[in-house]
């Protein structure tokens, strides 16, 4: 399997006058969506489209209302979904608030073996870089 990928040139954002470097970049092919998902599953396993269905609802229903009562949402080896906090720092206990939360992200930690496997890729470059 292969990644593809495309060179970039970048310049550095600390320095204006420093020449541009160039930079491998993930080039995607293209986008899965809910639909393919679903055909996707019939195709390669034995539920119906019916069940595809509900599996894939549930799973984009379930993890949100999960993480909003405070659950890491664990997917077995593929990996785990959780809410990080970005705060200002406050002198004492009780001035740490909401009010001082800067953001909020939904992280997406892969599990070892997908992560490895993802690791062995091989790399493409794309016909169109550079």
């Amino acid at each position: 399997m292969a990644i593809r990928y495309c060179v970039q040139a970048l310049k550095n954002p600390l320095d204006e006058t420093a020449p541009e470097k160039f930079y491998l970049r993930q080039k995607s092919i293209g986008n899965i969506n809910r639909a393919y998902l679903i055909k996707d599953m019939v195709r390669n396993t034995s539920l119906t489209k019916q069940e595809a269905i509900t599996g894939i609802d549930y799973l984009f229903e379930a993890v949100p209302r999960l993480l909003e009562l405070g659950f890491t949402v664990q997917l077995g080896d593929l990996g785990y979904f959780m809410v990080s906090i970005k705060s200002e720092g406050s002198e004492t206990a009780k001035e740490a608030t909401p009010d001082k939360v800067q953001s909020m992200h939904l992280r997406f930690v892969p599990g070892e073996e997908i992560r490895q496997e993802v690791m062995n890729y091989s790399l493409e470059k794309h016909p169109t870089s550079i």
